[in-house]
């Protein structure tokens, strides 16, 4: 679901749980899962989501974002 994308891309490090690779990893119940977000109140977080990892940092646990900037914008340079 990863992998392919960041190959097709090439963001090298990404896609795989791999030693060396920048992990970003997201912990769910595929039972649980739920966008609440509306177009009234866009700003609601989902449910179902335990844990968001982002560059091997915790950036989001528990209901609430922790306030790590681990995250940067990946930017397709074309191929």
């Amino acid at each position: 679901m990863t992998s392919l994308p960041c190959e097709r891309f090439g963001l090298t490090g990404r896609g795989l749980i791999k030693a060396g690779n920048l992990a970003d990893l997201v912990l769910f119940d595929p039972k649980r899962i739920r966008d609440t977000a509306t177009y009234d109140d866009p700003k609601q977080e989902p449910e179902g989501i335990a844990v968001v990892v982002v560059n091997g940092q915790v950036a989001y646990e528990e209901g609430r974002h922790t306030g790590a900037g681990a995250g940067r914008m990946l930017r397709y340079r074309g191929g």
